[in-house]
């Protein structure tokens, strides 16, 4: 029993990291050449596969972009993860969070925009999906180990600033997807200075200053 277990183990580790060669090739791919223009052959031999693997794993070339579209979510996700367990004020971590995915965005040009296309295109009508609660969760363990810290307001539910933030973020990539010359990397940056403003215990005196002159 112990041997069968061990078996199917080693073949579902097997199995997992030929998906993720093919994957990680595949990016590669459509970096440097448009997704268009990759051929599913090219992708096979750069990942030393058979077209007939390829199929195995993904039934078409627009399968393999789907799943590339979902793992950007997740590596957004790992990202703000690391930002939570690192050093520096909640402002600081948003901040570098910000511009991690500039530096990303930059590396991958167009075809990040067409991921993230992707991605919102796979979201049912009427719907939150998936991608967008993973980005509540993460942004918002920051924010609730931000007020802990005593660096991010309290006057205000953790869930709306949550959402401030999130509807920040999802905002500059609307406009990036949907918008020629947008410039995202001054906006990310542009972004995160006025939310790590904002959430700040300085942001609610600034706010009661204005509410009492009223």
């Amino acid at each position: 029993m112990g041997d069968t277990n061990n078996d199917l183990s080693r073949r579902e580790r097997r199995k997992r990291e030929v998906r993720d060669r093919i994957m990680a090739v595949a990016m590669k791919r459509f970096i440097r050449q448009g997704f268009d223009d990759t051929r599913v052959d090219e992708i096979a031999e750069d990942a030393d596969v058979a077209q007939k693997t390829f199929f195995n794993y993904f039934p078409t070339k627009q399968d393999l972009f789907h799943q590339l579209a979902e793992e950007r979510i997740d590596e957004l996700q790992v990202i703000l993860e690391e930002e939570r367990s690192g050093a520096g004020s909640t402002r600081q971590k948003l901040e570098h969070c910000f511009v991690h995915l500039s530096e990303l965005l930059e590396e991958r040009g167009l075809l990040a925009r067409d991921l993230i296309l992707e991605a919102m295109r796979a979201r049912p009508p009427g719907t939150t999906g998936e991608d967008i609660t993973k980005l509540h969760t993460a942004f918002g363990a920051i924010l609730r180990d931000g007020q802990a810290r005593g660096d991010v307001r309290t006057d205000h539910p953790i869930e709306f600033l949550t959402e401030m933030v999130v509807g920040g973020f999802g905002a500059v990539m609307n406009n990036w997807v949907n918008i020629r010359d947008y410039p995202v990397k001054d906006r990310l940056a542009q972004t995160a200075a006025f939310l790590g403003e904002a959430i700040s215990p300085n942001g609610a005196r600034c706010d009661a200053g204005r509410r009492g002159q009223s």
